[in-house]
């Protein structure tokens, strides 16, 4: 891969990455809801908040994305289950 190739890949990427977050900026509800949440609660949000689209179901993209974080021992499954709801909430607020 050529310099100006990867660059080209690693200035696309990172658009779809800012595009992705644009809605969680200018949400003030999300942004409110997200600073109320506990820290593994705010873990929570942040790996699975990219992956929102407006037709998403929160709860599989919760259990597809917070899967990983639980097997790998970053979070406790009850820490998960304690934040799920709120959490949820929070992640529905960028639905749009």
């Amino acid at each position: 891969m050529t310099r100006n190739t990867l660059s080209a890949t690693m200035a696309a990427a990172l658009t779809v990455v800012a595009l992705s977050a644009a809605p969680a900026l200018t949400n003030p509800a999300a942004n409110k809801c997200v600073a109320a949440l506990s820290p593994e609660g705010k873990l929570m949000h942040q790996t699975v908040a990219p992956h929102v689209q407006a037709d998403s179901d929160i709860e599989k993209l919760m259990r597809k994305h917070l899967r990983g974080l639980v097997m790998g021992g970053k979070l406790k499954l009850k820490t998960a289950e304690a934040n799920g709801m709120a959490v949820g909430r929070c992640l529905t607020l960028l639905k749009g």
